[in-house]
């Protein structure tokens, strides 16, 4: 015979999360806002650009000479079938050129449609900064230079300036 009762359906039991007003209203840390950036190598001393500007960072093979190009301008490569400006930043800064070597790398930077590589005697690596580490540039940089270095930053005991890659990108 069949059961007239109704049989009571059992929900699955639910875990209740009690959170005193405390916990309720307890403020997060909001995290530290960073940066990332690329550094390389000019002379002696150490710069970056932020890898969100940095397509790529490729071995300087042979660059070939433009006539009539601007002077920090050191030619243009062959970058799987595209034309790219090579920009030798020793010469926008006035820093003593070295012989390439092994070393040599062109760091490749982009901004909309407008792409260079920068002449790097040697590239470090991809370094995480905390904004508020980033310091302005220093007073005692030339008009004329500083409105390539858009701050300066201190990482393990290394100094690197910070490059305006819309600045460097303009004078190609």
């Amino acid at each position: 015979m069949p059961n007239n009762e109704k049989e009571e359906q059992k929900e699955p039991s639910e875990k209740k999360i009690t959170l005193s007003e405390e916990e309720f209203f307890q403020k997060l840390e909001p995290k530290e806002k960073t940066a990332q950036f690329t550094i390389f190598r000019l002379s002696g001393e150490w710069y970056g650009v932020n890898v969100l500007k940095a397509k790529e960072v490729i071995k300087a093979e042979t660059i070939s000479y433009l006539p009539s190009s601007p002077e920090h301008i050191a030619g243009i490569v062959n970058i799987r079938g595209s034309i790219v400006s090579v920009t030798d930043l020793k010469k926008i800064f006035g820093l003593a050129p070295e012989e390439p070597t092994e070393k040599t790398r062109l760091v490749v930077i982009e901004s909309g449609n407008l792409e260079t590589g920068l002449l790097a005697d040697e590239v470090g690596e991809i370094v995480e900064v905390a904004v508020n580490k980033i310091e302005p540039t220093m007073s005692t940089i030339a008009v004329e230079k500083a409105g390539y270095i858009e701050g300066e930053c201190r990482i393990g005991g290394k100094l690197f300036g910070i490059l305006n890659a819309e600045k460097i990108l303009e004078k190609r």
